[in-house]
């Protein structure tokens, strides 16, 4: 077999392997297909416990109104796994935070996190990918980035964790000067 040709194998091995891997060593890739990962799905709504569905359904609910309500309509509702344990919640990326947005491909929720305003904070998450662009979102400022979701998701003040309040005083002075009708195209310019 020439050089050339064990390359070209060891190419296409590769390629076809990637899924594969991916599947396995990045665990957030498996919000493209959750119920291989063990969770039922209605639509856009996944949950680890199939009788918790009615529940994860009005807080899905709840969020893309309020989010709608507040910032902008979500063009394409989010796909959204709903964990009741810690042990889905990882098999899916995540960690010790209590919800995660994964670019603009979903959002996995914590058990500990079934409240309308963590899952309106995710939403929000999408609002920014939506508008921003998932990928230039990650390179915006922090205080913008996640001030946007604490403060228009309006956590109580025992649930708003202390290393938030920064950025929520910095967001919440800057949407106040600009107006929330314009956070948009002036995110675009930070």
């Amino acid at each position: 077999m020439t050089h050339t040709r064990m390359l070209k194998r060891i190419a296409l091995l590769l390629v076809l392997s990637a899924p594969a891997l991916a599947w396995a060593f990045v665990k957030y890739s498996r919000i493209v297909a959750p119920t291989f990962n063990g969770v039922t799905c209605d639509g856009t709504i996944c949950v680890e416990e199939p009788n918790r569905f009615s529940e994860a359904k009005e807080l899905y609910r709840q969020a893309l109104a309020q989010v709608s309500k507040k910032l902008v309509t979500l063009n394409k509702p989010p796909l959204t796994v709903f964990c009741s344990t810690r042990a889905c919640y990882q098999s899916f990326g995540g960690g010790m935070e209590r919800a995660a947005t994964i670019f603009d491909l979903g959002i996995i929720i914590a058990p500990e996190s079934w409240v309308p305003y963590l899952v309106e904070h995710e939403f929000i998450h999408m609002a920014q990918a939506q508008e921003l662009g998932a990928i230039r979102m990650h390179f915006m400022p922090l205080w913008f980035i996640e001030g946007m979701p604490f403060f228009i998701s309006e956590p109580p003040d025992y649930d708003l964790p202390d290393y938030a309040r920064p950025f929520v005083a910095k967001y919440s002075e800057w949407e106040r000067r600009i107006g929330r009708g314009q956070v948009w195209r002036e995110a675009s310019k930070l």
